[in-house]
């Protein structure tokens, strides 16, 4: 079994976010962890669970699904950041000058997309080549 610890300190290592946007509360730790199972388990088809009881999943993951799981925490992070700004600031951006506004989103929406494409190139990384 892999130890949430585990995938939320390969989350830290791999992908520095701002640590005042990170839940500071375990409840919320829990939570991302557990939305980037669920992704996970969609995309790769495998029926990987959470406990909170014992803060593990129910598998030993290795280095590769380590790192996609890592990601997909961050993937959602990005998503969740550019929502949040775009539900923001878009209804006042004429009304208070934010002059760079489209910059800002389109950079956001760059980060989406490259760690989407980050993750297509994870996990084609650990399928097993025959030729």
């Amino acid at each position: 079994m892999t130890s949430y610890d585990e995938i939320y300190t390969t989350f830290l290592n791999n992908c520095m976010v701002s640590d005042l946007d990170l839940p500071q509360t375990d409840k919320g730790k829990y939570e991302m962890i557990k939305n980037a199972v669920l992704h996970y388990n969609n995309r790769l088809r495998t029926k990987l669970t959470c406990d909170d009881a014992t803060e593990s999943v129910s598998e030993k993951l290795d280095d590769d699904h380590l790192l996609i799981l890592a990601h997909y925490i961050r993937y959602h992070f990005l998503l969740n950041e550019k929502t949040y700004f775009e539900s923001l600031w878009q209804p006042f951006e004429k009304d208070v000058g934010l002059k760079n506004f489209g910059t800002q989103l389109r950079s956001l929406e760059s980060s989406v997309t490259e760690q989407a494409r980050f993750i297509d190139s994870l996990i084609i990384n650990t399928e097993v080549d025959f030729l």
